[in-house]
């Protein structure tokens, strides 16, 4: 008797991780059935096997990775390296308004993101230079701006965890700023920036909304090209349906290889309070 809960929360537990996997199993079986096999039956196991589907996909999909790789990379490094330098100073630096400019800092997040788009890209289009705006440079911009108010409330929140006694005996030793900030807080804080990292990739990774108003044909990233493959497999019925599912199967990829590296140190950082308010 006293094993019959256990065993109906580990039975409840199989289920919801069956509902889970469906979705990614019904993506990688009808990544590689043929247009008839799909036609006849969606949920059925593939006769054989359309590795074509695979080889269409990545001519499709594989400028536009290396367009989001790109975006998303420089703009991640760029959100992470001035969120800590901003977080650093919040915390150990004194200098007037520092409460007040760090409220504010806060305020932005009670904005949705939503209010700001149409004032976003205007201001984008009227400060264009070079041509920016078509490129990856009047993307990364907006996404360094708009990542930054998350992450320098998660980086304070640490960072004032770590010892000011430390810091302060690198300031008596002659240490700079500069030398405190690279040597002593960023190595006690890898956890929480590679959680950073993880939270800014996935929205940046997955957005079409403004990738889809500023970029030109040839930067187009990885969204846009997904979501004209899916309209071109809707215009033509089947016949386009395996190589949309290999192409989601292939947008997997980099996150999922993301996510293996840095999945041991985002846990760690969420452990240790990162987000603890």
């Amino acid at each position: 008797m006293n094993r019959l809960p256990a065993a109906a929360r580990h039975l409840v537990l199989v289920l919801l991780a069956l509902l889970a996997l469906f979705p990614l199993a019904f993506l990688l079986l009808n990544s590689v059935k043929s247009e008839i096999a799909y036609s006849q039956d969606p949920l059925g196991l593939p006769v054989s096997f359309e590795w074509r589907n695979f080889a269409d996909a990545f001519e499709v999909v594989i400028r536009p990775i290396f367009n989001s790789v790109v975006v998303v990379t420089a703009s991640v490094i760029g959100i992470v390296t001035i969120a800590a330098m901003s977080a650093y100073a919040f915390t150990f630096m004194r200098f007037p308004l520092r409460r007040f400019l760090f409220v504010m800092v806060f305020a932005l997040l009670l904005i949705p993101g939503v209010l700001t788009l149409i004032p976003l890209y205007l201001q984008i289009r009227r400060l264009d230079f070079a041509g920016i705006s078509n490129t990856w440079g009047g993307l990364i911009l907006p996404y360094i701006a708009g990542g930054q108010a998350f992450s320098i409330f998660v980086l304070r929140t640490f960072f004032g965890g770590i010892s000011k006694d430390l810091v302060d005996a690198a300031r008596v030793d002659g240490a700079s700023e500069w030398h405190i900030l690279g040597k002593i807080v960023v190595p006690l804080s890898v956890p929480v920036l590679v959680s950073v990292v993880v939270i800014n990739v996935v929205p940046l990774w997955n957005d079409y909304l403004l990738p889809s108003l500023l970029l030109s044909e040839n930067y187009r990233t990885l969204t846009i090209a997904l979501v004209s493959l899916q309209g071109n497999a809707e215009t033509h019925s089947s016949s386009q349906f395996g190589t949309l599912m290999a192409a989601y199967a292939i947008a997997c990829v980099p996150l999922a290889i993301v996510f293996s590296f840095l999945m041991r140190y985002y846990v760690q950082g969420l452990t240790s309070g990162a987000l603890k308010l």
